[in-house]
């Protein structure tokens, strides 16, 4: 598994995009871009929650479909791989995204995530590279955490992304 390859993939997508929308990220503003990639994170990682049902006192665990999983999963994903390509935390790798503590309770592992999104933007936006790269890493790790949670192991977390989106 070479996390490079995802942002590698990540990037291709994205530069895919813009060409074929014709939209300039500067004619939306930076800041709107910036904004928009965390707000994107955010809402992606929401729909995860809402297919889990996590988040409802009354409503006992369904069986979710593992193709639905995944493409909620791989949504939220990009934009965190996004995310990684535009502040050039793409340098991490499985090594020490493995090193990080697991958190098998779905429940707090999404309030982690959410915390991490907010701090990893107020790092960011007061310039602290390496504090946003940490926070950044573990954030990657958690997203990691929360696959294997749901039942989906990074490796065809890995696969499925390199073999559906490479084809596109």
């Amino acid at each position: 598994m070479d996390l490079q390859h995802l942002f590698k993939i990540q990037s291709i997508i994205e530069n895919s995009i813009m060409q074929i929308s014709d939209i300039k990220e500067d004619a939306l503003g930076k800041e709107n871009v910036f904004d928009l990639r965390f707000l994107a994170l955010q809402i992606k990682t929401g729909e995860i929650a809402n297919l889990t049902k996590c988040y409802k006192y009354s409503k006992e665990q369904e069986s979710i479909p593992k193709d639905k999983l995944f493409v909620r999963y791989l949504d939220a994903m990009k934009f965190l791989l996004s995310i990684g390509n535009v502040h050039e935390f793409n340098i991490i790798d499985k090594y020490a995204i493995e090193a990080l503590e697991r958190e098998e309770n779905i429940i707090k592992l999404f309030s982690s995530i959410y915390d991490g999104i907010s701090n990893l933007k107020e790092e960011i936006l007061q310039n602290n590279y390496i504090g946003a790269l940490s926070i950044y890493t573990k954030l990657f790790a958690k997203y990691v955490n929360l696959g294997e949670v749901l039942g989906l192991s990074f490796d065809e977390v890995y696969a499925y992304y390199t073999k559906n989106y490479m084809a596109s």
